[in-house]
């Protein structure tokens, strides 16, 4: 389901608008902007909202606008208006959210010894701190978010010299203030916590292990994203493909099911050094 059609014209115009700028390079310039804008709408899908962040299903072809497989080339729907993409985009977003969170409800139930009947219960006051959760998160990186492009679009304006420097450490600067936040998701599903503990212990538990709990996430990325490349290795129209779905199915399941055991262990720890660490706990479901 593509938007080429739909935002193509448009972006095309703000390059034209653009271009004078560029002084004698303004006709390199809009046959660039042209290439690249054609290849990333035509490789964009809003299908690719069905993966929601922080919590949803990983995908090994997500945002990598694959058209063929080996039944042959996938059919096209192009939007015809703003506001049908829109509501799609939101659809497929909340559909994403719900599958996410049974996929996390799933892997927390077989990393404790709580009954997984219990744990059925819990689900849809979970989805909806999932939900309550993704608004905190995105209201937090668009505050940071703003005044960091302003800074950003001035530094690569006045001093174009610098490259993506600004990028990398606004990208460092964005981890550091979001780790703390990592196993907000888990404390949902683990322990039913509401989202706002969730985030309290999840940033209590994080400070003082930040250089094991930093060490211990970059070795789950390098793992994770490290084998996307061989499971990508197949052509997208060959049959071998599905042996990289379900490979990279299997190692993305027994990460996050290795993130929720370092939960669980953390936990335990921070209550022995922080007794009160539940103070203020307030379970979904009682």
């Amino acid at each position: 389901m593509r938007i080429k059609n739909l935002l193509l014209p448009s972006v095309l115009n703000a390059s034209d608008l653009s271009a004078p700028a560029y002084g004698q390079d303004s006709q390199a310039f809009l046959q660039t902007a042209k290439e690249m804008w054609t290849l990333i709408l035509e490789q964009f899908n809003l299908l690719y909202n069905l993966r929601t962040y922080p919590i949803g299903i990983p995908s090994l072809l997500s945002y990598k606008g694959v058209q063929l497989n080996p039944l042959g080339s996938l059919r096209i729907i192009e939007m015809k208006s703003s506001a049908s993409a829109f509501w799609m985009m939101v659809a497929f977003s909340l559909i994403g959210l719900v599958i996410g969170s049974l996929y996390f409800a799933l892997i927390a139930s077989v990393t404790s010894t709580a009954d997984i009947k219990s744990k059925i219960k819990q689900f849809p006051g979970q989805i909806v701190q999932c939900f309550v959760l993704s608004i905190i998160l995105f209201g937090a990186l668009l505050i940071l978010s703003i005044p960091a492009i302003c800074l950003i679009s001035s530094l690569v304006m006045f001093l174009p010299s610098l490259g993506s420097l600004p990028l990398v450490i606004f990208g460092l600067m964005l981890v550091w203030v979001l780790m703390p936040m990592a196993f907000s998701p888990h404390g949902i599903f683990a322990d039913q916590f509401k989202a706002t503990t969730a985030i309290a212990n999840s940033i209590k538990l994080v400070r003082p292990l930040i250089s094991i709990v930093g060490l211990f996430f970059t070795v789950l990325i390098m793992l994770g994203y490290g084998l996307d490349f061989l499971w990508s290795t197949p052509d997208p129209d060959s049959w071998m493909l599905m042996v990289g779905i379900f490979g990279h199915a299997f190692i993305s399941s027994s990460l996050i099911a290795a993130s929720f055991v370092f939960y669980n262990n953390g936990m335990k720890w921070l209550q022995v050094v922080i007794p009160d660490v539940n103070t203020g706990k307030q379970k979904i479901l009682s």
